[in-house]
């Protein structure tokens, strides 16, 4: 009998990417009831889990943002000589 070829290992990676996404569908499935947010006049309805996970992707926006500007100017001070 001849293998298939390709062997599956569990990783360490893949059990946090497995609870990742078992998370998420709780999440979903737990916040699904419509919510009202008010931005600079405007007004956005949308479903909790989205509110949600836009403010989580928007913090992870302003923290990559803020990593790589500390990055640049740590960099840029670096080349200088303090005398």
């Amino acid at each position: 009998m001849a293998e298939s070829g390709r062997n599956f290992r569990v990783t360490p990676s893949l059990v946090l990417w497995s609870l990742l996404a078992v998370l998420a569908v709780i999440l979903v499935a737990q916040n699904s009831s419509d919510t009202t947010i008010q931005v600079l006049g405007w007004t956005i309805q949308a479903p909790l889990f989205v509110v949600i996970v836009l403010a989580m992707l928007a913090g992870w926006g302003l923290g990559l943002l803020g990593s790589q500007a500390w990055s640049w100017r740590r960099r840029r001070t670096d080349g200088r000589d303090s005398d």
